[in-house]
């Protein structure tokens, strides 16, 4: 058996997340019948972006400064709906969308923890978790599929099922940037791992996370082809991928990280910035 030893850095992964899920067959089936709903992050807005086109406007964010948001609201869409050939946005209407959904219709989000468990939760940092906070319930009741998009670099030591319940954005005497609690995500994760067995018929586990420089973050994972032609049509991809400078995907306006006091600091709280402590 020929195997495969890859080391993925945090961008090459989303490239690698956004290709499996362009030929996942619930996406597949959703593009033909129904509609999808993109809600806005860096690895999803990689996927809109080899859809469509076209880069989602990116809110929060964790960067070496904490959990901070945008600098200031650019022009484009943080949530997008994509149906027949064609997208809209749904910053403001995003309730209403979801709760016209069915199961032929699809949300793909991305994560801020994943655990052992195959747990997904997102971080709010506006009361409720904003629009798509307020959302949510009619994500799990309609019958529409989910997908979290995520890499493995968002694994956390924990159970989130218990983590969940313990963080709040209120109650902290300081935070490096906005307090965020945690919202449950409950749905299909797909990772590199998922990724990369969606792009040819292979086995694939994680031996490795972390290094140094480009490759903080990193996901080191070996691969199992079953054939010959599993084996080429991976290192393919693989190659193609790691041959390539991926930056980081979303509307380039709102991938400059706020500063205190900014317009995003109306709705957060906690924040150390914001306050001057820090």
């Amino acid at each position: 058996m020929k195997k495969i030893q890859v080391t993925l850095t945090v961008e090459e992964g989303k490239e690698i997340i956004a290709l499996g899920i362009l030929n996942h067959s619930v996406f597949l089936n959703s593009v033909e019948k129904g509609k999808i709903l993109f809600k806005g992050g860096t690895t999803v807005s990689r996927i809109t972006e080899k859809l469509v086109g076209v880069p989602l406007r990116i809110s929060g964010r964790i960067t070496s400064r904490g959990t901070v948001s945008t600098k200031k609201i650019s022009e484009g869409f943080h949530s997008i709906l994509y149906e027949k050939g064609e997208w809209f946005g749904v910053d403001d209407n995003i309730v209403e969308v979801v709760q016209k959904f069915n199961h032929n219709d699809l949300i793909i989000c991305g994560a801020n923890a994943i655990d052992y468990k195959g747990n997904a939760a997102i971080m709010a940092g506006s009361l409720g978790g904003g629009n798509v906070g307020r959302s949510l319930s009619a994500w799990y009741t309609e019958g529409a599929k989910i997908l979290i998009a995520t890499g493995l670099e968002k694994m956390i030591f924990g159970d989130l099922d218990d983590v969940v319940k313990k963080a709040s954005r209120k109650g902290k005497s300081i935070s490096w940037g906005m307090a965020v609690g945690l919202m449950p995500l409950p749905g299909e994760l797909f990772t590199e791992i998922e990724a990369v067995k969606q792009l040819a018929n292979v086995e694939c586990f994680q031996i490795g996370a972390g290094g140094i420089g480009d490759a903080q973050g990193s996901s080191t994972l070996e691969i199992w082809p079953s054939t010959d032609k599993d084996y080429d049509k991976i290192v393919d991809v693989l190659k193609e991928v790691k041959s390539k400078s991926i930056e980081t995907s979303g509307v380039k306006e709102s991938l400059v990280e706020c500063e205190a006091i900014c317009s995003s600091c109306k709705g957060h709280i906690g924040c150390g910035y914001k306050s001057k402590f820090l």
